[in-house]
Parts: structure tokens; sequence; C-alpha cells
């Protein structure tokens, strides 16, 4: 299947869960978004979240590198939501939510520079974290952080559980497996 096509399913998929924590949080939503797929599956989550009248902007931690998470990030700005690179000194303000669309399951390095302080700022901003496909900073395979790790409230996870999500349940938060179209692994 197409990685734009795969992208978009998850990025819908998750602005669904996003918008049922939504209706008991005051407050806009604040997506962080890396540079890999993760981030390119933000940039359209928060595009179906504004497209669903929410208040939300984009704070990234460098530009996409992948095509389709280019793709998504020129359609997000085409739109004219809000976007600013996230800095540790003048970081979002105060959001009611925060999408955690960071690091995927390539993650298998310690977080450090500007990905570190991004995941610092999301644990200690006070809004729940909804995390994209794993929490940030944890090594799909063993559940382990790299060092620092998201905290989430809730991980909508693609097709399965990861192998790692045994080991991970102190940042997983509440979890929902979401179908994306793609088989389910045998």
């Amino acid at each position: 299947m197409p990685r734009l096509l795969l992208m978009e399913n998850a990025a819908a998929a998750v602005a669904r869960e996003v918008l049922l924590v939504a209706d008991r949080h005051v407050g806009g939503i604040v997506v962080v978004c890396g540079e890999g797929d993760n981030g390119g599956d933000g940039w359209a989550i928060a595009r179906h979240l504004a497209v669903a009248g929410r208040s939300v902007r984009v704070a990234h931690v460098g530009e996409p590198h992948g095509e389709a998470a280019r793709t998504m990030a020129t359609i997000t700005r085409a739109m004219g939501i809000p976007v600013e690179p996230f800095t540790p000194v003048v970081p979002p303000k105060a959001p009611g939510i925060v999408v955690d669309a960071l690091l995927g399951t390539g993650c298998d390095r310690a977080v450090v520079g500007r990905q570190r302080e991004a995941i610092e700022w999301m644990n200690a901003c006070g809004a729940p974290i909804v995390s994209v496909d794993l929490p940030s900073g944890i090594d799909a395979d063993t559940g382990q952080p790299h060092g620092c790790a998201v905290r989430a409230a809730l991980t909508v996870t693609f097709v399965a559980p990861k192998a790692g999500f045994a080991a991970a349940g102190p940042w997983l938060g509440a979890v929902v497996v979401a179908g994306i179209g793609a088989p389910t692994p045998a």
C-alpha cells in the first residue's frame, strides 16, 4: 500500500481518538511533529482536527524528510493551520491536549537534543498526551525508554500492539489498536 494512504488512514484514526479526549478537556491542541513518518502522521492529524473545528497548532522538531510526510506538512501549511518550530526557549503555549507525533517505531538510540527537550516539555506541560503508534522514546521491540520517553495518557497504535508493549506499561496509558488498511501480522 502507498505510504501516503497508510499515513492518511493512521491520521484519521488518531484524530477520532483525540476528538474523544478533547471533549473532556478545555484548551487547544498542540501536535508535536518529528521529521519522520510519525511526524507526517502528526501533520495530517492536525489537518483532521482543524477540519473538525478544533483549535490546533503544530510544533515541529525539524522539517519532514520523507515524501509522504512532506506532502502532509505542505497540505497542513496551505490550510493556514498555525505552525511553529519547537524550541526550548519558546515552547508552545500550555495546551489542553498534546499529540505526540515526534518519534516512531524506528527509535533505537538515546533521545538527545531538541527531541529530548520536546519530550521533557510534553511530560511537564500538564496536558494529557495522545501518542501516535507508541510513546516517543520507547523502543518498539523491548518497550524500554531510550534515555527519556513520553508518558502518554493514550497510545493509538496501528494494526497490532508492538512487541515491546508488554514492558512499556508505565509509558503507554490506555491503548487503542486502530486499523489503517494494512493486514494484521500473522
